[in-house]
């Protein structure tokens, strides 16, 4: 049996966790949306379809067959804000361990819900016809430098700071994430990710191209990138494409637990890091049906 709540009720819910009755009421509407926003990240109409799709299925042992509303808003609220174990037992009202075991269960359901959201859509060749199928580019994260395997090729160029490296394609004329690959160690070339072993390169057609920066010369055939020979209008196509593609970059670097220093060590640390962010690619993409979409090239 599938729980279901209202999207006004998960609004509702999501202030009071966060601010008394008085305050919430004496505010307007507008306000509340953007306290919502920024406590979970998303809206609560995202939050209420991942409730029920969290619920499927399909997802194996990943499902919650009967999640508590409130568990997902702590479990949300852990990826905005990244707060520590202690601060997110006081949001949740319970244990430091059983605060994070919950979010961690939530989050990891969000994240088998990849496999739905995050889809290359370009092997159908009659509804997406087109030559420059998406952008792509990296995405560096901190984390703490690993102890038990310490290594330059953990070091950011972007951050200065160790780091690991994900590949994120963005659909040029859709909004649409098609593609994400990772974590790879920060020091690893852009270049060298994208033609990995059942990486983006195998993915692309004869006749598609992504369109990157400079640290994915030397596929011509596959990858472009601004060259001189480009007329004035193909150069403002590629600028206005790239520009789309940090757009989502940034969406992704507005959760803390992307853009602050990530604190889980050992065996754990590469898992735990890439169901956050898969959850976090879902969660941006749920935004982009919900009123969020990117702009248009």
């Amino acid at each position: 049996m599938v729980v279901r709540l209202t999207t006004e009720s998960f609004f509702k819910l999501g202030l009071l966790q966060c601010y008394d009755e008085k305050r919430i009421n004496s505010t307007c509407h507008a306000t509340n949306e953007n306290r919502f926003k920024d406590s979970y990240y998303a809206c609560p109409e995202t939050v209420h379809q991942i409730f029920v799709a969290i619920q499927s299925p399909h997802l194996g042992d990943k499902r919650i067959s009967s999640p508590i509303p409130s568990h997902l808003l702590g479990a949300f609220r852990f990826l905005k804000k990244y707060p520590t174990a202690h601060d997110l037992a006081g949001f949740c009202k319970c244990t430091e361990k059983t605060a994070l075991t919950r979010a961690w269960r939530y989050i990891e359901a969000i994240q088998a819900l990849k496999e739905q959201k995050i889809k290359w859509v370009f092997d159908d060749d009659y509804n997406y016809p087109e030559m420059y199928v998406a952008t792509v580019d990296g995405v560096h994260c901190r984390i703490s430098e690993p102890r038990k395997n310490p290594s330059s090729t953990w070091f950011s160029t972007k951050s200065n700071k160790a780091a690991v490296a994900y590949e994120i394609a963005v659909s040029i004329q859709h909004n649409r994430i098609v593609w994400m690959n990772g974590p790879f160690p920060a020091g690893t070339n852009d270049k060298r990710i994208f033609d990995k072993p059942n990486g983006l390169a195998t993915k692309l057609k004869d006749h598609q191209k992504v369109i990157a920066d400079e640290g994915y010369r030397g596929a011509p055939k596959k990858v472009s990138t601004c060259n001189t020979f480009d007329s004035v209008e193909m150069k403002d196509f590629k600028r206005r494409s790239k520009a789309r593609q940090e757009t989502v970059n940034a969406r992704l670097k507005a959760f803390g637990i992307l853009n602050q220093v990530f604190r889980t060590h050992g065996d754990q640390r590469l898992p735990k890091h890439m169901a956050a962010m898969e959850a976090c690619c879902v969660i941006v993409q749920y935004e982009m049906e919900n009123g969020s979409p990117l702009f248009r090239v």
